[in-house]
């Protein structure tokens, strides 16, 4: 994979876009300290992935992003683009189909980075897996930072293993084992945590076992307690309603009492109303006549405000008069003071427009004047100029002219030799030549590809038979593992030694599904063992292996003895005789009664009717039943183990013989494609060489063109030159004419500002006059608004005096009538108060016989109350009693799910039985039942449900438990493989990197011997790096015992050994020959430019040293023109060399 180019905006002191292309070769970067040529190498880094801000120089990553100078502000994004070659399709697979990748890395701040691939967003991981698997990367060998030489000088052998690592190209291997093994540990983790919870799971199904049992026991006392609470219920309720009917007679009578109060009442408030009837119409008398006088009262207020208003109104308009008359008289006199000054100023403004019409003839005259004057100057002035130009340019250009004709000659004769030595033909025939094997080598590249092609296609096929044997494995460990584990659940459930211990229940074979027959009939004693009388003990409870007894009686008609049904067994027999079957529970009810001493019933569905009575229903829970069907089960998958056992280690077999033809056809292919490599590698290296060739022919002419063109312009700009040098012997006579048109230009000057002047004066003065002019019309005009205001103002005060005066003689003969109105008013007033007093009197008397009729209502309604109360009294204890009904209701609901109504038929079962009469007693039954229940303790309800939940759950696990037994396996497998090829690379790689450590060494220290050596494991992922040096007479020591300089060249020795083992498509080398002296300099670049021949590496060298300079293709400077602000230039080197070669 070849690096085309990076692009860098906004990072570090790069603020503006700069773009790098990384074409072959050696390019140089150089610039002074601090310029930042190590931020272009930090850029290359960050693209490639590295995270740590300590080694991008920063306390954060946000400190890569631009952040400002004086004159320029900070940036809040940085961005550094990467465009890769992936034509060799070297990528990985999820990016393989592109043929140029571009990675992308933006960071903003505060905000993290963000990776785009193809303008795809990616993660972190992914971009570095592209580049280590490329053997590269932002930590990897290819890139040599400052110190880089002493850190390798410095670190232990351990860490010098890395360097292996890389040249391995293993780093890829390292990152997917580390994730690898975590996932292992993971599900290590996860496996024994469910075995753990398993065990766990199992133990709590024997304690649900046991809930059951107690259970059962609790659901029988809590039917008791159900019946007991039905009888307390049933007379709770019927003491209830009788005291309820006792109060419903006592509410009826109180009603009573209650209505005949209520008519006495009615009878008073009758009475009431009719004098409350009255009252309205006497206030309503009393009002209108208290009105009428109040009325009477404010007329005659209003007549004596009307007097007094009319008296100030006549001395007001008194005054107003006076006001008017003197008003008129100023602006009598503001109206002549008018006519007189608009007389005067139409006057003077008929004097001022007689001068202005001389103006215009004189302002006319001057001007004219001016522009002859103007142009005599210009005509003059623009002669003296182009004269003086030229007397200046014969002057100045005389003294070289001929200097410049004489180097046109030289370059014209240079550039014809030039032309004539040009001879491009053996660069024609090499191209030729060249691009025939190029076409030879890509007919053999495409026959080995279409040989790899088949390669793959098999591959393909055994990998698809691969996950299919896999899956065909992964079912046969399925299955194994789920029947053993069932076989160990149920193994656990019923004892370890079930099948090998000699109890009854391991007697029973086959007995065709009456597990719930025999298990109902035989119970606990399923598990007693079968012994002797003398292996018993005191305590043991046993079945005597050698007892008989007789033959019991025959069992009823119809009824089939159960031993017929099973296989025979001595004890099972005994035990089971007097037993017999029938199809139903209704047969074994019918056939009770007929059954004789010993004998008992059964069904297939379970069941027990004995000789003397007593029935075990069919629904009841019997663990022994489970357990005989558990047993059945244990039985049969004992017998399915083997056979699963052998078809698992069949499919074993069938896929070890899978991996070991696909193994095969990876190592064929694997060569297969070394030896594509090859062609391809030479392929590449001819097209190259082709390239350059081609490179340089299209120089060559262009070179040619160039020339030609060059001898042209030399030619026409030598015609030029002779003009010019003639034109020079001229000057006396251009000498003495400038003199003289100089002085008709200063005359022509003089003359042109004299008029310029005099038509100013004109122009001022005639401004001045139309200045006057305005400013008298602006007079004129305010006098002439001021005399028709004035004339306005005299016509509106005669008017309001005429108004005034009409109002003052109506305002004279009004204190007559005032006097006369106000007589007449106080006769009405007597009147009116005589009549609202008589008026008052009657209401009164009325509201008194009113509040007597309310006296007597008020105590007929207090009677009424206390009846009322009572009532209410007696209907509050018939409520209360309703509501002590309504909650024995929904306590027998709460309780026992029935209606009221319905207890009777709960408790009595036969129509004789009567219920206990006796509350007490009824409630110490229902107490006693309730302590015998809560001395049961907790009791496990849902244990049954819960036990098969629990078997679910174990299923599940073991599922579970299949899959990561399988998930480990693999990812054991593939740490395996991964350790095992990481191990191979790194042994093959050391031998390589040994053998280019030792031929480097001796050429850059011109002899001398060196080693390395594997220390301290013998596991290669596992031991360390040691250097061994031995320069030109000296011995074989460590590296830490060598000179600086000696040190300095044997790590370079060592960072190149390893590049050459695995190129990288970019090595970037930061200053490393700061420590050398020239002579080691020189070898160190001729190092460098052996390895370009020899690999596709692009090589960046950051240097201050000018011979690494002079043996760069290119060299990039970095500039600072402003402060803070990088600034990348280029020249190329080689292309130089060329031109100057071809001239």
């Amino acid at each position: 994979m070849k690096f085309q180019s990076v692009r860098i905006s906004g990072f570090k002191s790069f603020l503006e876009p700069t773009e790098i292309q990384m074409n072959m070769g050696l390019t140089g970067v150089v610039g002074p300290n601090g310029c930042g040529k190590s931020n272009i190498v930090e850029a290359i880094k960050w693209i490639m992935g590295e995270n740590s801000a300590r080694q991008m120089r920063g306390d954060g990553m946000d400190d890569v992003i631009f952040s400002g100078t004086n004159e320029r502000p900070s940036r809040n994004f940085a961005e550094v683009s990467i465009k890769l070659d992936n034509s060799e399709k070297k990528a990985p697979a999820i990016f393989n189909h592109y043929d140029e990748i571009e990675i992308t890395r933006k960071i903003e701040r505060e905000k993290g980075s963000v990776y785009r691939v193809n303008g795809k967003q990616v993660r972190a991981r992914d971009i570095q897996l592209i580049f280590a698997d490329n053997g590269t990367g932002a930590r990897s060998s290819g890139i040599v930072g400052q110190g880089r030489i002493a850190q390798i000088i410095d670190s232990n052998p351990e860490d010098r293993r890395v360097i292996l690592e890389e040249a391995a190209n293993i780093k890829g291997l390292h990152s997917r084992r580390h994730e690898a093994e975590l996932k292992l540990k993971g599900a290590s983790d996860n496996l024994d945590r469910l075995s753990d919870i398993e065990q766990t799971y199992k133990e709590q199904l024997i304690e649900l076992e046991k809930q059951g049992r107690k259970a059962a026991r609790y659901r029988s006392v809590g039917e008791r307690i159900r019946k007991a609470e039905a009888t307390l219920f049933f007379n709770l309720m019927n003491n209830a309603k009788k005291e309820a009917n006792d109060l419903e007679i006592q509410l009826k009578k109180a009603n009573e009492n209650v209505s005949q109060g209520q008519i006495k009442v009615a009878e008073h408030i009758k009475s009431q109303l009719h004098l409350a009837n009255k009252i309205p119409d006497l206030k309503k008398d009393e009002a209108e006549k208290a009105a009428t006088l109040q009325t009477l009262n404010i007329t005659k207020i209003k007549l004596d405000e009307e007097k007094s208003s009319a008296q100030n109104t006549l001395q007001n308009i008194k005054n107003q008069i006076n006001l008017i008359n003197n008003d008129i008289a100023r602006e009598s006199e503001i109206k002549e003071d008018a006519k007189k000054s608009l007389s005067t100023l139409l006057t003077e403004e008929k004097n001022l427009k007689e001068d202005s019409e001389n103006f215009s003839t004189k302002i006319t005259k001057a001007t004219d004047l001016v522009k002859k004057l103007r142009s005599i100057s210009d005509a003059a002035d623009e002669k003296l100029s182009t004269i003086t130009s030229e007397i200046y340019s014969i002057k100045s250009d005389k003294s070289d002219l001929e200097k410049r004709i004489n180097n046109l000659k030289q370059k014209i004769e240079v550039t014809q030799n030039q032309l004539a030595n040009f001879n491009i033909e053996d660069d024609k025939n090499r191209f030729k030549l060249d691009k025939e094997k190029i076409i030879n080598l890509k007919k053999r590249i495409q026959e080995n590809n279409q040989l790899n092609d088949g390669y793959k296609v098999e591959l393909e096929k055994l990998e698809k038979l691969e996950t299919r044997l896999i899956e065909e494995k992964n079912t046969a460990v399925f299955e194994f593992n789920k029947v053993n584990l069932e076989f160990d659940s149920l193994s656990t459930l019923l004892g370890r030694d079930t099948l090998n211990s000699n109890t009854l229940e391991k007697t029973i074979g086959n007995i065709n599904n009456l597990e719930e027959a025999i298990g109902s009939v035989l119970g606990e004693t399923l598990l007693a063992p079968i012994l002797s009388d003398d292996q018993s003990t005191e305590n043991t409870t046993y079945w005597r292996d050698d007892f008989k007894t007789i033959s019991p009686a025959s069992l009823p008609e119809s009824v089939i003895p159960i031993v017929t049904k099973i296989t025979k067994s001595s004890i099972l027999d005994t035990a089971l005789k007097g037993v017999g079957i029938v199809n139903n529970k209704e047969i074994a009810f019918k056939l009770q009664k007929k059954l004789t001493f010993g004998q008992a019933l059964t069904t297939p569905s379970g069941g027990l009717w004995r000789w003397d009575g007593f029935v075990q229903p069919q629904g009841v829970q019997n663990s022994y039943s489970e357990r005989l069907q558990q047993i059945a089960r244990l039985r049969l998958l004992q017998n399915k183990l083997p056979s699963l056992e052998e078809n698992q280690s069949l499919s074993e077999k069938r896929l070890d013989e899978c991996f070991n033809n696909i193994k095969k056809y990876k190592d064929d292919l694997s060569n297969l494609q070394v030896k594509l490599s090859s062609l391809i590698s030479e392929s590449n290296q001819l097209e190259l060489q082709n390239t350059k060739v081609e490179s340089k022919l299209l120089s060559s002419e262009a070179l040619i063109k160039e020339l030609k063109n060059t001898e042209r312009m030399s030619l026409e700009e030598l015609s030029e030159l002779e003009k010019e040098f003639n034109n020079s012997l001229n000057l006396p006579s251009l000498l003495a004419e400038e003199l003289k048109v100089r002085n008709n230009a200063d005359q022509s000057r003089n003359e042109l500002t004299d008029a310029m002047a005099a038509e100013q004066q004109i122009k001022s003065e005639e401004s001045f006059q139309s200045r006057n002019l305005i400013q008298l019309g602006h007079q004129k005009e305010n006098w002439k608004v001021r005399e028709e205001e004035a004339k306005t103002r005299l016509i509106s005060l005669e008017e309001r005096l005429k108004t005034s005066q009409d109002e003052k003689n109506r305002l004279s003969t009004l204190p007559e009538s005032f006097e006369k109105k106000e007589a007449e008013l106080n006769i009405k007033i007597e009147e009116a108060i005589s009549n609202r007093n008589i008026a008052a009197d009657q209401l009164v008397k009325n509201e008194t016989s009113l509040n007597d009729a309310d006296k007597q209502v008020r105590e007929a309604e207090k009677v009424v109350s206390t009846l009322r109360e009572e009532m209410i009294k007696i209907e509050a204890l018939l409520n209360l009693s309703k509501a002590k009904i309504q909650n024995i209701e929904e306590r027998v609901f709460e309780k026992l799910k029935i209606k009221s109504t319905e207890l009777n038929k709960f408790i009595n079962t036969k129509e004789e039985d009567q219920p206990i009469k006796s509350i007490e007693i009824l409630e110490k039954t229902l107490q006693r039942l309730l302590n015998e229940r809560e001395t049961l303790g907790a009791v496990n309800l849902r244990a049954e449900d819960e036990m098969n939940e629990m078997l679910n759950k174990i299923e599940v696990m073991s599922k579970e438990r299949v899959d990561l037994e399988e998930a480990i396996a693999k990812l054991r497998s593939g740490i395996f493989e991964l350790n095992k090829e990481g191990r191979q690379r790194l042994k093959e790689s050391f031998e390589e990197v040994n053998e280019n450590f030792k031929q480097l060494f001796q050429k850059l220290f011109g002899g001398g011997n060196a080693e390395l050596r594997l220390v301290g494991n013998e596991d290669p992922l596992q031991a360390g790096l040691e250097v061994l040096a031995s320069p030109p007479g000296k011995k074989m020591q460590l590296l830490s015992l060598l000179s600086g300089g000696e040190q300095a060249l044997t790590a370079i020795s060592l960072i190149f050994s390893v590049f050459l083992c695995n190129p990288a498509p970019i090595c970037i080398l930061d200053e490393v020959d700061a420590p050398l002296d020239d002579t080691n300099v020189g070898r160190f670049c001729d190092l460098l430019n052996q390895i370009v021949d020899e690999t596709n590496t692009y090589f960046m060298v950051i240097t201050h040293h000018r011979l690494t300079m002079a043996k760069m293709d290119r060299l990039f400077g970095v500039t600072m023109e402003q402060k803070g602000i990088s600034k990348l230039v280029s020249v190329d080197l080689e292309q130089a060399s060329r031109i100057r070669d071809i001239a």
